[in-house]
């Protein structure tokens, strides 16, 4: 009964937050199914964007996303509204939607979920969950055993750091830090700014 759940669970998402459309430019091809074996030999060119589903035996790289990645490598040059399965997800614009592997990176916004290994976004309203977890500026929650964001509101939990240069929000780990709290900037086992 678990799997269906999951697999009902993952449909859903799927269809909910990976099947939007991304913006995509007049000029951009648009495709609904790519391959690759490595860039450049794949079935469309690394500026077309997806609409659908994209597989990646080693590494893959298009512009826009919108629906299912899996692969080693996954990198987009823009944007993804996906699901991202790999052992690497690279996005250099915004994600919406999930990435899951050992490293996880969208450069621009993400509005999701990243978890994995190393999960590092630009700006984060959603979750990240792993080992090492960076952001620029968070709105949401961090878990992991070492999370960094320059601007929190939300909250970070980790087995050993947390570390911010503004928090509004709440710490929890073996050591945390909050370089804009004055004269407390750093307290052990829980910090907190409101």
């Amino acid at each position: 009964m678990t799997e269906k759940r999951t697999a009902a669970f993952l449909l859903a998402f799927a269809i909910i937050f990976c099947l939007r459309p991304t913006a995509v430019q007049a000029e951009s091809p648009v495709k609904a199914f790519q391959v690759s074996l490595f860039n450049p030999v794949q079935i469309c060119k690394p500026e077309t964007d997806i609409r659908g589903f994209r597989f990646n035996l080693l590494y893959g790289l298009n512009r826009n996303l919108s629906g299912i990645d899996i692969g080693i490598v996954n990198r987009l040059s823009a944007n993804a509204g996906a699901l991202q399965l790999g052992l690497a997800n690279l996005t250099d614009g915004n994600l919406t939607g999930w990435q899951t592997g050992l490293v996880n990176v969208a450069k621009g916004n993400t509005s999701g979920l990243q978890t994995g290994f190393y999960n590092a976004s630009g700006q984060t309203r959603g979750v990240q969950i792993g080992v090492l977890n960076t952001s620029k500026k968070i709105s949401g929650f961090q878990l992991g055993l070492i999370n960094h964001a320059e601007s929190l509101s939300g909250v970070q939990i980790a087995l050993f750091y947390n570390t911010t240069d503004s928090l509004k929000g709440l710490q929890i780990g073996l050591l945390n830090f909050s370089w804009n709290k004055k004269p407390n900037w750093f307290l052990p086992i829980i910090n907190y700014q409101f």
